[in-house]
């Protein structure tokens, strides 16, 4: 389950998706302890989220600063590793709206006439 949530955040998953991607990936089997490929899901995926409720945000800390210390103990990583982060913020969410049908059908509407003026072409009204 610890190495599942691990994937999840460090890939950006639903809990869904990394069920499934777990799946095809060998690697990520074998981080999770598997000895031989699987070709069944390990779990539904909502039980993680159950898992997550269980457990608690308290103690998922303590297990991320176990994963730090254990690392630090391991020589994985060292102090100055981990003295800076480095924030990737392209995935941060914007204030922006996608364009739907009808918003581009108003924005072609309004360009077109733009052009009709600048250009003198009549409109007419259709009933």
């Amino acid at each position: 389950m610890i190495g599942l949530q691990y994937l999840k955040y460090t890939y950006n998953l639903s809990d869904e998706q990394l069920v499934e991607r777990w799946l095809e990936n060998p690697y990520w089997q074998y981080f999770c302890g598997e000895v031989y490929f699987q070709t069944t899901l390990p779990l539904h995926y909502t039980s993680l989220g159950k898992w997550r409720t269980r457990i608690g945000a308290d103690n998922l800390k303590l297990i991320l600063e176990e994963t730090v210390r254990i690392a630090l103990d391991k020589k994985f990583v060292s102090e100055t590793d981990l003295a800076r982060v480095v924030v990737d913020t392209t995935v941060q969410e914007k204030n922006i709206t996608f364009p739907t049908d009808a918003k581009l059908l108003s924005h072609a509407i309004n360009k077109l006439s733009k052009f009709a003026l600048h250009h003198k072409i009549k409109l007419c009204q259709t009933k």
